[in-house]
């Protein structure tokens, strides 16, 4: 008896968030954890282009509640020219359970434009501040950055 009791108190805690759980619509702040790789790089001696992979994990400032414990994986574009930086690419952020929130980025925003499973129609607008931290020892690049999403789902 204590065996089936174990297994259906297993069960019921371990049971996935379901799509009702997630907010249709909302604003939460959370900070992504990136470290940058440089995968490919041109320099013309007037400009200079690259394309970066980074990956990460999203913490809801709260400690709980919307885009909490996310793992992310982007892929972005970047360009200078003399002191004009741009900077813009994709992202797919993935949670516990496996849904994903899909977005893309400029200079200033995240776009969130779709997602799956709970996140199903899913789209807003992420302002986001990077703050850079030192290199690692292996030479990449990490920053955490602050967002302030709103959303909706339809």
């Amino acid at each position: 008896m204590k065996i089936a009791s174990l297994v259906a108190l297993f069960t019921l805690y371990s049971v996935p968030v379901i799509a009702a759980d997630f907010p249709k619509s909302g604003e939460a702040e959370y900070d992504t954890y990136y470290v940058f790789e440089t995968v490919a790089k041109v320099d013309s001696g007037v400009g200079t282009g690259g394309i970066d992979e980074f990956t990460g994990l999203t913490r809801n400032v709260k400690g709980d509640g919307p885009f909490h414990d996310m793992s992310v994986h982007c892929l972005g574009h970047w360009t200078m020219i003399k002191d004009d930086f741009n900077f813009d690419g994709s992202c797919v952020e993935t949670d516990k359970d496996g849904d994903n929130v899909f977005t893309t980025f400029d200079n200033q925003n995240h776009y969130i434009v779709g997602g799956t499973g709970k996140y199903k129609g899913i789209t807003g607008k992420a302002p986001y501040t990077p703050v850079q931290l030192h290199e690692t020892v292996g030479g990449r690049i990490g920053r955490v950055v602050n967002h302030k999403a709103s959303w909706e789902i339809k």
